[in-house]
């Protein structure tokens, strides 16, 4: 979906910060459900819709 580099904080209840680019987007893909998770072989997060 996206391939670049983003910074994206998470705040003290673990919640991540997505940038504002992005959101509108994943909210149409996600339908409010993603999944996230770090890539083995590259320093990075990955998101997801859940349907992929």
């Amino acid at each position: 979906m996206f391939r670049e580099v983003n910074a994206i904080h998470m705040d003290a209840k673990g919640r991540l910060a997505i940038p504002t680019r992005y959101r509108s987007v994943l909210s149409l893909r996600c339908e409010g459900h993603l999944v996230a998770t770090i890539d083995t072989e590259e320093s990075c997060l990955l998101i997801y819709p859940v349907s992929e």
